[in-house]
């Protein structure tokens, strides 16, 4: 990290998990070393927003150590401490930084972590020269976050979710940025289908094997044999280009192409993709909620380039899925 870190992208993520999360009292941005980048308290300036925050660098200065021994070279992680009436939520998602959060000892833990993971997340971003990162909260998000507390059932589970969409979207990209965390530009258009798999540690005692499904967009010629494509979907993605004239209508056309093979519910998600391209985005995020809203799913934006809220996208398929299993 040559470069200065762009601190007032990080202070307005910071600003709004405070805003989200009602116990959340302060919360900060420190490197591996327990230096502050930046922080955050629901005390605005004065002798309390001092208090906060000075809990927070002595609670760092105690634990740095423990964190780092106990963690050594993971970059990621999640824990949670309570010290007299308050919790202390310490997170990583990746090897820049660590974000601690002092809550009130009714804030739910899956609330901490959820959010936790998502800003540390964006924040690593951020700190790898990424200035188009967006400090707007997903829905998806927030639906995380009051899901039951409580143990995830046992077991390994499989789950197969299809990505559908107009041709070069960006289904083939998605996929490799979360299963490889890598992004090529180089475009080869899927013809048929392309499957891949992931397997997500969801806690100790439970995984999702994701099976992953490409479905081609060629919507016309490959029509007689996407219904076995489709078949034992536990759930979909349908997938738009940002930046491309009209794309968002596809939407209703892959909608119906997916309720004509499958024939339960199943969660749908519309991924708005290369949000990365601010200067050529032409869809909004307010038409994608219009959409999702009638035909009442979620909606999330992605960069499969930087692979800001790839993760989270299939997260968010993978509590759902959890949930009826």
């Amino acid at each position: 990290m040559e470069d200065l870190p762009n601190i007032d992208l990080i202070q307005a993520l910071l600003e709004n998990y405070m805003f989200d999360v009602d116990g959340a009292a302060a919360v900060t941005i420190c490197d591996r070393d327990g230096f502050i980048i930046a922080s955050e308290s629901k005390e605005k300036g004065g002798q309390e927003a001092h208090l906060v925050i000075g809990a927070i660098s002595a609670f760092l200065d105690v634990y740095i150590d423990r964190i780092k021994n106990e963690y050594k070279t993971q970059s990621n992680f999640f824990n949670i401490t309570s010290m007299q009436n308050k919790k202390f939520a310490y997170c990583s998602m990746g090897p820049h930084c660590i974000l601690t959060t002092i809550a009130d000892p009714t804030t739910s833990n899956t609330e901490l972590r959820i959010y936790s993971e998502y800003i540390a997340g964006k924040v690593e971003l951020i700190l790898d020269g990424f200035d188009n990162v967006s400090t707007d909260i997903p829905e998806i998000i927030r639906v995380l976050s009051i899901r039951k507390e409580g143990k995830l059932p046992k077991g390994q589970f499989t789950a197969k979710l299809i990505l559908n969409g107009d041709f070069k979207v960006g289904k083939t990209s998605l996929i490799r940025r979360f299963v490889e965390n890598k992004f090529s530009d180089a475009y080869i258009s899927t013809i048929g289908v392309e499957i891949s798999k992931k397997s997500v540690v969801m806690d100790e005692d439970t995984s999702i094997n994701f099976v992953l499904w490409d479905i081609g967009g060629q919507i016309g010629s490959m029509a007689p044999y996407r219904q076995r494509f489709y078949e034992g979907a536990s759930a979909a993605f349908i997938v738009i280009d940002r930046t491309r004239p009209n794309n968002l209508e596809s939407v209703k056309k892959w909608y119906k192409d997916i309720k004509t093979s499958v024939s339960r519910n199943i969660p749908v998600v519309i991924v708005g993709n290369k949000s990365d391209l601010q200067e050529e985005i032409i869809i909004s995020e307010e038409e994608i909620k219009v959409v999702a809203k009638q035909l009442g799913f979620h909606h999330i934006l992605t960069s499969a380039l930087t692979g800001e809220n790839v993760n989270e996208a299939f997260l968010y398929i993978a509590y759902r899925f959890i949930e009826k299993a």
